[in-house]
């Protein structure tokens, strides 16, 4: 009995024997397939190592004086560079090219001018069109004495304007500008001896002027001053020569018109005495600032020949026209509705002083003279204004400006006294009856 107990546990213990070196011989086997890879990593690692150590002793082994050469090279190309760089120079920024069919309607506006003021007035309006600020000076004698200006603004008026002179005897980019007939490119710091246009004119030390030649009759006439404003574009100075040359041909052609040398020779005789009394006042000295104001009457001798030309023009025209006309029809004609007021009588100026009946009587010619103009370059918008009654609506850019030009001349001394140019235009070009104006004519200004 006791056998048969103790065999089956023995057997148990046997079998668990076995089953526990069965598996501490797998486990055996496993420890042995770690240690194994262990090894190859170990192995990898020392190759790796060794690499790492032949490209450090490969690198140590090249030359200090080698790698001083590379950066040598290095820096030459680098500073070869920036030599190039250096000596670039970026294109100027393209010079302003007013359109063409601008500067072409601004020669017609100069073409259509009839006077030499209106010759400068046009030139200066055209040249502000162009995006500068322009002044002219007539050059009288030697002086140039300001004629008219646009774009300084409110702050420069006329008569501070009129008032500035510009010795042509003394060193200065006007005096140059005048004896050379040539462009000239200058700066405020170049004016500095010019102390009045500095002042009134106020352009900036950076902006660029630009002095140009209205040349007539054979030499400098006057000239035209242009400066950017202040503004970082450059001038129109190809547009801008074109307008003085064109400004300086149209003076040519009402001196042409005129056929002004007989006038002249008697204009220059009559100032003879101010010219001498100008030359006295600069030999004693007088101030470049100095603000004189120009006589209201006076007139250059080109003006006074483009005047007298005018007026023979247009009473050749009128001689012309009384003889062309038709006869009077011989049939009886309805009678017309009476016609409009007269043109109000001439004022009395018997009373007045020798000098203020001259002033009075200047004021009539030129009146006279200014409507004369309308009247012969205005043949067929008269006769159709006079048919439609609307004289006025048809005229009226060319009678305004003609009469800004009456007024800067006389207006301002004659006041509200009589209106000269009214009464003309009247008289001449809606044959003493008002209501040929037209309903939108504003009337006299008296």
């Amino acid at each position: 009995m006791e056998e048969t107990t103790s065999n089956p546990i023995e057997a148990l213990v046997t079998e668990a024997r076995q089953r526990i070196t069965e598996a501490l011989s797998a486990k055996s086997g496993q420890l042995d397939d770690l240690d194994k890879s262990f090894q190859e990593l170990r192995d990898r690692q020392k190759k790796l190592q060794e690499e790492i150590e032949r490209q450090l002793d490969h690198l140590a082994g090249q030359s200090l004086q080698e790698l001083r050469d590379q950066q040598k090279k290095l820096e030459e190309t680098v500073q070869q560079q920036l030599d190039q760089l250096a000596k670039f120079q970026p294109p100027p920024p393209p010079v302003p090219v007013a359109p063409l069919d601008k500067v072409l309607n601004s020669v017609r506006n100069l073409i259509t001018a009839t006077l030499p003021e209106q010759v400068m007035e046009v030139l200066t309006e055209e040249a502000v069109q162009m995006g500068v600020r322009a002044a002219v000076f007539d050059v009288r004698g030697k002086s140039a004495w300001g004629s008219s200006a646009h774009g300084f603004g409110s702050a420069l008026s006329e008569k501070i304007f009129r008032g500035l002179v510009v010795p042509l005897n003394q060193e200065n980019p006007f005096r140059q500008t005048f004896e050379t007939g040539d462009s000239v490119t200058t700066t405020a710091d170049h004016l500095k001896k010019n102390r009045n246009i500095l002042d009134k004119l106020k352009p900036g030390k950076e902006d660029e002027i630009l002095l140009l030649p209205v040349r007539s009759a054979g030499s400098v006439s006057a000239i035209l001053y242009t400066d950017n404003g202040g503004k970082e574009s450059p001038l129109p100075v190809d547009a801008l020569k074109i307008l003085s040359e064109f400004a300086g041909a149209q003076l040519d052609r009402l001196m042409a018109l005129s056929g002004g040398g007989a006038a002249e020779t008697e204009e220059k005789e009559a100032h003879e005495p101010e010219q001498e009394r100008e030359e006295e006042q600069e030999e004693a000295g007088a101030p470049e600032s100095a603000q004189a104001e120009p006589e209201p009457a006076k007139r250059e001798p080109w003006e006074e020949a483009v005047n007298k030309g005018v007026a023979r023009q247009s009473a050749e025209s009128s001689a012309v026209e009384e003889k062309a006309a038709p006869p009077p029809a011989r049939e009886p004609i309805p009678e017309a509705p009476p016609p409009a007021a007269p043109v109000s009588a001439v004022p009395d100026v018997s009373q007045l002083s020798e000098e203020e009946q001259k002033y009075h009587k200047d004021a009539k010619r030129f009146a006279k003279l200014l409507v004369s103009e309308i009247d012969l370059y205005n043949k067929t918008k008269v006769a159709d204004g006079r048919k439609n009654k609307d004289l006025y609506k048809r005229l009226k850019s060319d009678i305004e400006r003609s009469r800004l030009t009456f007024q800067k001349r006389f207006a301002k001394t004659m006041g509200k006294q009589f209106d000269y140019f009214h009464e003309e235009l009247i008289r001449t070009l809606a044959n003493n009856d008002a209501s040929l104006m037209g309903p939108e004519y504003p009337g006299s200004s008296a």
